[in-house]
């Protein structure tokens, strides 16, 4: 690479860290040394994980200063978001290392996707990856449509363009030269409005980057909405950084231009992860004032925006409306209206009384009335056509597919649609341009007849056999039910088995054998919803005919029209409910991902305002949450199912994270190797204001079950447990939900073993520190109780001391065994609660005789290594004093801490800690690696009862330097691989030993 390009690369880390100082703490405005910032910025990385300037940053970061693995953030950031910055320095880091192996298809894509970014170094990028793929020329397009060409010096011939079958010759002006290439601007091209495939060819043959695709360098992506000022919304072209913004305004009703122009003042740097949003506001007075009609709202090239087609003033008529309506209601003595002969109505300002626990007796069957079922189609090929075929082979005799193409960009869906049009039972349909699928889901349900019932659904379901029938059972179970909804893995209110929807989309195989359960359960129960779904929506024919279809003029390309119609169709006296007795899965998302959040929020907004109190309908439906016993009966039935004949082993844990947490899903897993099945149980709130705390019974398989919750009071727990063949438990902790409650889940007959991770049993601060953030030495009892008088309870449980060890004993007295880790463990227990404890090691033994200090020359700068989450108990207030001495002394030390602390900051401005943040547990390895450190350093104040850390610096062959307390200690003391130093040494002794451990070992 020449200087140019290296001086480019320089500057633009260099200007972009700046840029970066001014929005991230810790950052130097101008930076100078880029290894410091590189340091700083992965631990920003790690602290802020979605945020893409920080890794666009760290690549530039890398790239100046050589390092190769620059290309792991552009790689990510260009795989994962529209980033055309990322993809041109991927090039520039594929060219700078010679990995030249993927260029010449990135280079292609890029070409032709890309509008041109850094016109001088882009240039001289293009022609040497030509070059080295031997290639004779490449065609690029500017921001504003114009088309540059490199030729080959040398290289002569004919450079023609062509779209729509027409060919043109170009007319070229010379741009200068870069590595060898002439670069030409086509000084005759000009961008069709209708962003055609363009091909630019030399001497017949197409150059690299052909053919362009402005479609794709123009990709809009524009959201509006209504508000009091006028039209809002944001607008940009992702792929084309350097573009205006321009929008353009039109009537529906008569196509008429009430708005074109520029909005936003343009991009001003274009050194950015992705093209940020331009927002926009367009008052009413540039269009038609108060009597602004609705509206398309589009770029220059006609690409419709998400929100529109919308009538923005709706809400204000509707207000109005409803002002003429009570103004004629309530008439002055002057008034001379007459009534009306109708409103419209709130339907949702009054919550109605949702009936509950409601049974009926189901047909056996069909009841015989035909469904015309109605599938808008746009994108996602795969799931489109698996939809379409299920639907087709689980139908009913008289049932119909109704299929809306919504001019769908992908050919596959385009032919296949061709393909299946002459099955019998579908119709397929095509819109002439995208209109969203509101508008398409109209189409279909218009072609609906009298007495024919109508099923939405979306063309990413996956529909199971007899799905039709169960639907329609649901319906007519009485003669007011109106609409009803499935269960789904993705389906906001239906979702199952997490009732956020946050479940992973389910294969054929899993849908059709959660339905068959549901089918073999045949619940008659009634539950009552206040909206259906249009994921998969079915709808009796009296209900749709007389509510009529979607409102395609409010709620555009989707997201609410269902809800509408579900209040309307509610105001009009019918009911919807969820059917019990099929499952839908979902893919969810296929079509406007980019946009769902804008669209879900102004048309919840839009909602409320055309029925009043929806939010809060849906809300006080969610807080009665009165799917919850189905979802967790069906859990248990599906649990049961799982586990078969083998025995289960119930594991009371904690409800936080940390090393039992880490301990409980190791038992759980040596469990399910035996052949049992753990059920980690851990507590819970209780639902509802009022109501008894909760357990949560998570088993681990492969399977979710987030469902079984069960209140602590009563048997519920025990008779669970009973039914699920529970053969033993394990009591590891009572934290959360307080000492009574696990007291009587060991008086409910099972055997049981006791496991100590902390002091929890005998001191409510669990650690044994005492105020003063060191070890209390473990006074007499009423000593500890002054200290909880003064510090309080860290368990969460407000029992008395007494109580609680008297509960404790009997807890550990009636146990099959009492377990710890070592005998500094057992030695503590014994002092407070006499009852034999059994010594078992958490992890398998690492070998240390390997493991040993190096000595160091004493000029050399010795990098510490700390591993984990450290707070006060794990040593932070020694840290931080240690860390202040050696900046003050210069000594050379330097502490690279692996995780993260309670406060990250102060160590920081020490100069002399570096911390990379937290990490995921496949990380580790690499991080520990990556800060080439000498030596570890446990410095916890507790006696911890095992110290997973510990194990981690012997696995990575690191020596550790701890104090004498607790389990660490104890267990360097019997394997090596470290130094044991006295509790409370001054913090220069300290700093002393970490110098050289060696010089005392032999102490």
């Amino acid at each position: 690479m020449g200087g140019n390009m290296d001086d480019f690369i320089a500057d633009s880390a260099h200007r972009y860290i700046a840029s970066l100082a001014a929005r991230h703490d810790g950052l130097p405005e101008v930076p100078e040394d880029l290894s410091s910032v590189l340091g700083r910025l992965e631990y920003l990385q790690r602290a802020h994980p979605s945020a893409r300037d920080i890794m666009l940053g760290i690549g530039l970061c890398r790239l100046a200063m050589g390092e190769p693995r620059a290309s792991e953030p552009f790689e990510y950031l260009s795989g994962h978001v529209l980033s055309p910055v990322a993809r041109f320095f991927l090039l520039l880091t594929r060219l700078k290392f010679g990995a030249h192996d993927r260029t010449f298809g990135e280079l292609r894509s890029f070409l032709r996707e890309t509008a041109i970014v850094f016109d001088d170094v882009a240039f001289e990028v293009f022609s040497t990856l030509s070059a080295v793929h031997r290639c004779d020329g490449w065609c690029a397009m500017w921001p504003d449509g114009r088309i540059a060409v490199g030729l080959a010096d040398g290289k002569d011939g004919d450079v023609t363009w062509h779209h729509d079958d027409m060919e043109h010759r170009a007319e070229l002006a010379s741009l200068g030269s870069f590595a060898g290439f002439g670069v030409y601007e086509i000084t005759n091209f000009e961008l069709p409005a209708s962003l055609p495939v363009i091909h630019v060819r030399h001497d017949g043959r197409d150059m690299l980057g052909s053919a362009l695709e402005p479609r794709t360098i123009w990709r809009c992506e524009g959201f509006v909405e209504g508000c009091a000022e006028g039209l809002t919304g944001w607008f940009r072209y992702p792929n084309n950084l350097g573009a205006d913004e321009h929008v353009r305004v039109r009537a529906m009703e008569d196509d008429r231009l009430l708005f074109d122009d520029e909005v936003g003042d343009g991009c001003s740097d274009l050194l950015v992860a992705e093209k940020a949003r331009t927002p926009f506001l367009i008052p009413w007075s540039d269009l038609d004032g108060v009597e602004t009609p609705a509206v398309r709202v589009t770029d220059r090239f006609a690409q419709e925006f998400y929100g529109s087609p919308l009538d923005p003033l709706a809400g204000a008529r509707y207000a109005r409306a409803q002002a003429q309506w009570v103004a004629r209601t309530f008439p002055t003595a002057c008034s001379k209206s007459s009534m009306p002969d109708s409103n419209q109505p709130f339907p949702a300002l009054y919550s109605p009384q949702f009936r509950e626990g409601v049974h009926q007796e189901a047909g056996s069957g069909r009841v015989g009335r035909p469904v015309a079922i109605i599938i808008p189609v746009y994108k996602g090929y795969e799931v489109t056509r698996e939809c379409i075929e299920l639907a087709l082979q689980w139908r009913g005799p008289d049932d119909r597919l109704v299929v809306i193409n919504d001019f769908s960009p992908d050919p596959r869906i385009v032919s296949f649609l061709e393909g299946v049009a002459d099955r019998e039972g579908i119709t397929v349909v095509h819109n002439e341009r995208n209109r969203g699928f509101t508008c398409s889901a109209n189409r279909g349900l218009r072609e609906v007849g009298q007495d024919e019932d109508a099923v939405l659904l979306n063309s990413d379901t996956i529909p199971p056999p007899d799905w039709i029938t169960k639907l329609q059972q649901a319906v007519y179970r009485a003669p007011d039910i109106g609409t009803a909804t499935p269960l789904s893995n993705a389906a906001t209110i239906f979702s199952y088995p997490r009732k956020d929807g946050n479940n992973p989309i389910p294969s054929l195989d899993e849908v059709r054998e959660l339905s068959s359960l549901l089918a073999e359960i045949d619940s008659r129960e009634i539950i009552e919803v206040p909206t259906g779904h249009g994921f998969c929506m079915y709808i009796r024919a009296e209900c749709l005919h007389q509510t009529g279809v979607l409102r395609e003029d409010v709620f555009a390309q989707g997201y609410g029209e269902e809800n509408d119609f579900s209040r309307r169709a509610a105001s009009l006296g019918w009911r919807h409910v969820v059917c019990l007795g099929t499952y839908v899965g979902h893919a969810e998302g296929q079509s406007f991902s980019a946009f769902k959040g804008d669209l879900i929020r102004r048309n919840l907004a839009l909602l409320n305002g055309l029925h009043p109190g929806y939010d809060r309908l849906v809300h006080e439906w969610q807080e009665r949450n009165p799917l919850q016993r189905f979802r967790r009966d069906l859990d248990i039935r599906r649990l049961s199912h799982a586990i078969g004949n083998r025995q289960t082993v119930a594991l009371m844990t904690h409800d936080r994270e940390g090393g039992v947490h880490r301990f409980v899903r190791e038992r759980a897993a040596s469990i399910l190797e035996n052949g049992c099945v753990p059920l980690v149980i851990s507590p819970c709130a209780a639902e509802g204001e009022g109501d008894y705390p909760q357990w949560e019974v998570a088993p681990c398989l492969a399977d979710e079950y987030p469902n079984i919750i069960l209140s602590r009071r009563g048997p519920g727990l025990r008779e669970l447990l009973l039914s699920l063949h529970c053969g033993k438990m394990e009591i590891h902790s009572y934290i959360g939900a307080g000492i009574k409650d696990i007291h009587w889940v060991s008086l409910f007959g099972f055997d049981y073993d006791v496991y100590l991770h902390d002091y929890s049993w005998f001191c409510p601060q669990i650690t044994l520190v005492s105020h003063n953030s060191l070890y209390c030495g473990e006074p007499e009892l009423s000593a500890c109780q002054t200290c909880v008088m003064d510090r309080g309870h860290a368990t969460g449980d407000d029992t008395a001391l007494p109580l609680l060890r008297e509960l404790g004993t009997d807890i550990f007295r009636r146990a099959r065994a009492v377990i710890a880790s070592c005998h500094d463990v057992a030695t503590r227990y014994r002092r407070h609660i006499d009852v034999p404890v059994v010594l078992e090691q958490w992890e398998a033994p690492v070998p240390t005789q390997d493991i040993v200090f190096t000595p160091r020359d004493p000029t050399d700068v010795r990098r510490i290594l700390l591993i984990g989450a450290i707070g006060i108990e794990k040593g932070y207030d020694l840290l931080l004093r240690l860390a202040r001495h050696v900046a003050a002394s210069g000594l050379p030390l330097r502490f690279s801490i692996v995780g993260f602390t309670c406060d990250d900051s102060r160590l920081l401005e020490t100069g002399v800690v570096e911390i990379t943040g937290r990490y995921a547990e496949n990380e580790l390895t690499s991080l520990i690696r990556m800060q080439k450190c000498d030596w570890g350093f446990l410095p916890a104040v507790w006696p911890e009862t095992w110290s997973y850390v510990l194990t981690e610096f012997w696995r990575h062959d690191f020596p550790v330097v701890t104090f004498d307390i607790g389990a660490p200690a104890e267990r360097i003391r019997t394997a090596g691989g470290g130094l044991v130093i006295p509790l409370h040494l001054p913090v220069a002794s300290v700093a002393s030993v970490l110098l050289n451990p060696a010089r005392f070992m032999s102490r």
